[in-house]
């Protein structure tokens, strides 16, 4: 008996470990998206060519994967608490930061190079969150965008909600996330890049219940 509840105890640490560290990747996160609104570069192919795009681009992959993380350990600590309205949120939320990640990708390591040789499609990419019509065919991502923008408005609000219920996690960083992800609809009305302050609360809620999955003790 005494074997079998050391390695059930053991099974537990490791497993508040981990969620432990999704919190401080949640964290990391919440800090990066917000920052990122603040330095983004004009989209433009103008900035395309330059290093700082490139940094840029390279934190919003590393913010988007932490992001992933986090989010993966922010649903696993009440994963039996939230449902299946947790589980649905959860899977299209991380769906929009995967998506996220190829488009980083894309940017960082991929246009600088088309800059020259294919210049109008550079144009067309970068254009794509900013509204502007592309003059060349750019395939899936024209849908992709506004896709990966559905995923990240329904799935946080469905996160939102589930953790809300729940109560596993704080109830006002919950309605934060839900908020968060709601008021991008603004982005409609508002124009870019004036419309990138709107992520700031959903850094702020990826701070809030990053820091509970770190700080918490079980």
């Amino acid at each position: 008996m005494d074997i079998e509840h050391k390695k059930v105890s053991e099974s537990k640490i490791t497993v508040n470990i981990l969620i432990r560290w999704a919190g401080v990747m949640a964290i990391i996160a919440g800090i990066l998206y917000v920052v990122i609104q603040f330095i983004h570069p004009i989209d433009h192919i103008s900035s395309v060519n330059t290093d700082f795009w490139v940094v840029v681009a390279c934190l919003t992959m590393v913010m988007s994967l932490f992001s992933l993380i986090g989010i993966t350990g922010v649903y696993i600590r009440q994963a039996k608490e939230a449902g299946w309205l947790g589980l649905v949120g959860f899977l299209l939320f991380n769906l929009f930061w995967l998506i996220s990640i190829v488009f980083s990708f894309i940017e960082a390591f991929v246009l600088p190079l088309l800059t020259s040789d294919a210049a109008k499609l550079v144009e067309g990419m970068v254009g794509l969150f900013g509204g502007t019509v592309s003059e060349v065919n750019l395939g899936i991502f024209p849908i992709l965008a506004p896709i990966a923008g559905v995923l990240y408005m329904l799935g946080g609000l469905l996160l939102g909600i589930a953790t809300f219920r729940a109560g596993v996690l704080p109830r006002l960083a919950a309605i934060l996330l839900a908020f968060a992800a709601v008021v991008t609809l603004a982005s409609a009305i508002i124009p870019h890049p004036i419309d990138r302050a709107l992520a700031i609360p959903m850094g702020l809620a990826l701070i809030w219940l990053g820091y509970f999955l770190w700080s918490e003790r079980r």
